[in-house]
């Protein structure tokens, strides 16, 4: 039946791409009906096991650098690249990986999650270790309030046979460690010089009276962030890194991404470690370059709370565009409630001189939020592709860059018109 169930399953991706859609979760669907053991009889089955990495910023981003350093380190590893974090998503990933006698030639499964979805991953398949990178206030509408979420999470740590790897700065993160039953605790974390750029979600209202909170000595330590370097601190020494992934949030990304890699491989030779992560690009969507016909680059950066959105608005510092855009969607994937934008300080747009652009389904609530930070909407357009047209209009040649700030489903809209128009978007398969 295993070997049925894969056959299928292929021949609906292979389907599905002769349409020419991805089909992350309808493979997955189906084939976890005819077999729903498959993870386990696959992924369950991997040399070094299951990694799940959760949380609510991050994912994706810390996501592809473990699995960019594992492989670095030699390691074959199977990971959701499209960043589809529902269980069908992972199986369709399976499925189209696998032999059809669900042999799988891969070292090891790392594999994001959302918080509500991880709960029911680590039902078909225990995961060796657990990656938990913080909470945030994020689709209330969707998951409850904050505590709510971190109960999820803490659901997922409880079930690593080996490690977890918590972060040390954020409490409802760090008390899931009283309850979890693996062996092995492996700390992230930031300095206290740096605590300004990472403010939790009880310290948005509170910047005059900040309190550094560190449950633990960090096993890693993010010690310093500058344009285009950081600084990490762990058992083997300080060490400056040039990286690609530039921006506060994948700084602290790449922190808990090497806790991960050394929680898996402990003796992994330092030198190895720091080259690769010195060359890792970002996932698509967030942070993604993509060249237009012109030659000019558009920077996609995902944004879905006001934690991210804080994070992100710092790109603005060390690049000038030609043009700034804000593209928000209300789908139930993006959150239908957008109040959150309310929490977030749009000044930083309001410093440049570059035009601003408002795009999306709620294009005109992001254009009255700007107005409130005193921030002018030169344009206001609901429909995607006519906002696209508008910014990439902005740029010449290979010297202009503009940005685009925006919600998941608008990224994917985003992703697929500029396609569609002629430029060069990097395809992301299973």
């Amino acid at each position: 039946m295993l070997t049925l169930a894969l056959f299928i399953g292929k021949s609906i991706i292979f389907g599905l791409r002769l349409l020419g859609r991805n089909g992350s979760a309808l493979p997955g669907l189906v084939v976890e009906k005819l077999y729903p053991s498959i993870l386990r009889k696959t992924i369950g089955t991997l040399p070094y096991g299951v990694m799940v990495v959760t949380g609510t910023n991050g994912k994706t981003t810390t996501t592809k650098t473990i699995s960019d350093l594992l492989t670095a380190h030699g390691l074959r590893v199977l990971t959701n690249k499209t960043g589809s974090n529902f269980v069908r998503g992972i199986i369709s990933t399976v499925a189209s990986k696998a032999h059809l006698s669900g042999e799988l030639r891969y070292d090891i499964a790392v594999l994001e999650q959302d918080e509500a979805h991880a709960v029911h991953l680590v039902r078909h398949v225990t995961p060796r270790g657990v990656v938990a990178l913080n909470v945030m206030r994020d689709q209330m509408d969707r998951f409850g309030e904050i505590d709510a979420t971190a109960r999820l999470i803490g659901k997922v740590v409880d079930t690593a046979t080996d490690w977890v790897v918590l972060n040390a700065n954020d409490h409802r993160i760090a008390r899931l460690a009283d309850s979890a039953q693996a062996d092995n605790a492996v700390w992230f974390g930031h300095s206290k010089e740096l605590l300004p750029k990472f403010l939790s979600d009880d310290q948005h209202h509170h910047l005059d009276n900040l309190t550094f909170y560190e449950a633990r000595k960090p096993d890693v330590l993010l010690s310093e962030v500058n344009d285009g370097e950081i600084t990490i601190v762990n058992s083997g020494g300080t060490h400056k890194i040039n990286v690609q992934l530039d921006g506060t949030h994948n700084a602290i990304n790449a922190a808990a991404a090497m806790a991960a890699l050394h929680a898996t491989l402990p003796n992994a030779p330092m030198a190895r470690t720091l080259e690769a992560l010195s060359s890792i690009e970002p996932a698509f969507g967030r942070g993604e370059r993509i060249r237009l016909r012109n030659g000019a680059l558009l920077r996609l950066q995902l944004v879905k709370n006001p934690s991210g959105f804080t994070h992100s608005l710092r790109l603005l510092e060390g690049q000038e565009y030609q043009a700034i855009g804000i593209a928000i969607n209300d789908a139930d994937a993006d959150g239908r409630d957008v109040s959150w934008l309310w929490d977030v300080d749009f000044t930083p747009v309001g410093s440049s001189d570059s035009p601003v652009l408002c795009g999306g389904v709620r294009a005109g609530d992001m254009a009255v939020r700007l107005k409130y930070d005193q921030v002018k909407a030169d344009v206001v357009e609901d429909k995607l592709p006519k906002f696209l047209r508008d910014i990439t209009g902005h740029t010449r040649d290979d010297q202009d860059q503009v940005i685009i700030f925006t919600t998941y489903t608008a990224m994917l809209q985003i992703r697929e018109t500029l396609k569609k128009q002629g430029h060069h978007v990097p395809k992301v398969g299973l």
